[in-house]
Order: C-alpha cells, then structure tokens, then sequence
C-alpha cells in the first residue's frame, strides 16, 4: 500500500482501482470492516467501499500489507437496499422467528449476537465456530423441539440466500487435518463453485478450504510456470494445484496427499477442468513418496499450516540439480517475520550442502497473506536456488 494506514479525519471509506475491487472487498468482508448498511459505488477507474464505523488503526492495519494500492477517504454513500444488505436481512428474518417466543429484552440482546461474517462455497452457507454459541443462544436453541430447530435454520439459510447451512469447527488434531464442519441444514457437504475461474468440489464437511487464502491464489496463479514440472507437496483439493496447473500453465504437477476426502475432491476438479494430462494424484504419505520425484522438478510448493518443515529436506531434493524456486508457507509471528526469513535460508543452505547441492540460495519475496491470529501471520517465502556453476 502506498502510505500510511492511520486514519484520516472523518475517513469512512477505501478506494482501490477497478481491476482490485474484488480482492478488496474479500478483505473487507473478511476482517470484518465493511459497512454492509451502504452501497459501495464506482468513480471512474476506481471503486470506493464504506467501511464500519470506529474502526481504530490498528483494525485497519490488516490494509497495510495489501499487494495493491489503496487509500482511505471520505465518501457519501447511498444507503444499501434491503436485498442487498445480508446482515439486515438476517436481523429481520431472525426477529420475525423469534417473535412470540421471547420478550422484547430478550429478542434484542439475542439479535446483537448474531454472526457479522460468513463464507459461501456455492449455495452453501458456512457460519464461523462462534455463530449462535453464545450463552443466550445455546440456551434458546436447546429449549427447541426438532421441528424448531429445522425451521430455525432454515430461516437462517434463507436470509442468506443459500441452501445449505454449515457451521465451522476446529481443524482436527489428526494426520489429515480433517475438517469439523458441522451441517446444520441441508443434505450433504458436497459444495461446487469457482475461484478465479477455476472449479473446485469437494465435501465440506470433511475437508478444509480457506477463502482468507484468496489473495495467494491469485498470486501463485499469476506467476508464468510455463513448461516447468511442480510439486505441491500439501495438495488438499487443489487449492494451489488447479492454479499452477491452470492459470500459471505449469507443464506438469505432481500433487501429493494423503487425506482421501481431499483426493475425492482433487480428482473431481481435475477432471472437472480438464487437467487429467497435467496433474499426477500421488496418495500417501508424502514423506514416503516424494523421492518418487527427486531431481524432477522446477518448482516445489510448500503449503502446509503451521510448518511446512518437514518437507524442506525433500523439496531441496526434489528440485533438478540446476536448481529451482520453493514457495514456502509458515505462521510466523510478526516481529520474527525478518529472523525467521534469515534462519530459512540457512537452514536450506545447510541442506542443499549436506546432499551436495553447491547452490547460491536467496529469497526473492516474502507474502504476508493473512493474519492466522493476534500478532501471528501467514506467510509464504519465494526461494530461488541456483547452482553456482550456472
């Protein structure tokens, strides 16, 4: 970003160019800055969101690392129609339901904790951990026969114009990371959408997919991996797999997973657009099969959370004897980001020597993605290995 993120006087709102509009408005919404109540509006080449009120700067910091230029300012805005505010819209289908079960107090104090932020992957509705667990809520709900609780969630799910309802739960403490999703209403968790032009599926109940990951998405699929062979060593459903395979036009990537729900979702994609010949499905362990694929690649993709460190060993091996570029995603916190940038690339140096690679190695970009927690951050460091002798 080009200057500073404090707050001017009066600041209600952020511009960024046209083409950024999308990107930006994930962040918003995302953070929880959008003012939903006010209809973003267009000036020129540009496009300008109103953002909540009282924010203070250190909420705003989270625009400081944005890989595009934007500024904060002050905008008149026309205020939102009822169809297009989804939070005024849950606020009155959720009063309407309560009335007549609760008093005025009570259907006010409920209403304050409704959920600010939500995810939709295709007509599925994907609450945070916390939506409806208050105190009040949990009281209210477990007084509810099943037929209540059916229409409840219904009303929800409604409001939200989707027709499935989901609710997030901790990533499991397993070998696969599953995920907890809990279905609240609906059938099943199989989801189907598009993320920058590319389709995924997969079921979302028994796997994990981070939207706040959509500004990488972008980023690795905008780097030219033309003719280059790829390992992705974490690949999920495909989150960076279909990217590199398809928009960064990779000659081949060598996709290694172990969690068979995953699989079901990767191949599905594959197929789905069209990438059979280009994605190879390797499923196990990666820490057993990765030499399958020593010596073979331009690229190796590290997209594991928190470490991705026990695979570095493997990835410097599996780079071709010239050399390559490793992408490299850690949680990190954000007054070690710099130590631990250095500590990385001798801790690959040292690798790279103990099985012979004489390479200068050197990161060429650090992306800060996302805030994983208070004072933690998502990173991804670009790492080019060269062999001296090039």
């Amino acid at each position: 970003m080009a200057g500073s993120v404090s707050k001017p006087p009066n600041c209600n709102a952020v511009r960024c160019q046209l083409e950024m509009g999308e990107l930006l408005h994930k962040t918003l919404d995302e953070y929880d800055l959008l003012n939903q109540n006010w209809k973003p509006m267009r000036k020129r080449d540009s496009l300008i969101f109103p953002l909540k009120s009282g924010l203070k700067d250190e909420q705003l910091r989270v625009l400081k690392d944005l890989s595009f230029e934007i500024h904060l300012t002050y905008q008149k805005f026309v205020q939102a129609e009822l169809s297009n505010n989804p939070h005024a819209q849950l606020r009155r289908t959720v009063s309407d339901w309560l009335h007549g079960s609760s008093n005025a107090e009570e259907i006010n104090v409920l209403l304050s904790q409704l959920p600010q932020k939500w995810e939709r992957y295709g007509d599925m509705i994907v609450l945070p951990e916390r939506a409806f667990e208050s105190d009040d809520w949990v009281g209210l709900l477990n007084r509810c026969s099943e037929s209540q609780l059916k229409s409840f969630w219904q009303c929800v799910t409604e409001a939200l114009s989707g027709r499935r309802l989901a609710r997030q739960h901790p990533i499991a403490k397993d070998t696969f990371r599953s995920s907890q999703t809990e279905l609240l209403y609906g059938e099943n968790g199989w989801v189907e959408f598009r993320d920058h032009g590319i389709r995924f599926g997969f079921d979302a109940t028994q796997v994990m997919f981070s939207s706040g990951n959509n500004t990488e998405r972008r980023r690795i699929g905008n780097i030219p991996m033309d003719g280059e062979v790829v390992v992705d060593a974490y690949a999920g459903v495909g989150y960076y797999t279909l990217h590199m395979a398809y928009r960064s036009k990779a000659m081949h990537v060598h996709a290694f997973e172990m969690n068979p729900h995953s699989i079901e979702g990767l191949q599905w994609a594959i197929k789905a657009n069209h990438l059979e010949n280009k994605i190879t499905v390797h499923h196990g362990d990666n820490q057993l099969l990765l030499p399958n694929v020593y010596a073979q690649a331009d690229r190796c993709h590290l997209g594991l959370l928190p470490s991705s460190e026990n695979a570095w060993e493997h990835s410097i091996l599996c780079l071709k004897p010239t050399g390559g570029w490793l992408h490299i995603h850690m949680n990190v916190q954000e007054k070690d980001i710099e130590s631990w940038r250095l500590i990385t690339l001798e801790k690959l140096r040292v690798l790279a020597e103990k099985h012979g690679r004489k390479w200068s190695i050197e990161s060429h970009h650090l992306e800060k993605v996302k805030w994983f927690s208070p004072r933690v951050r998502h990173v991804v460091l670009d790492v080019y290995c060269q062999s001296r002798n090039a």
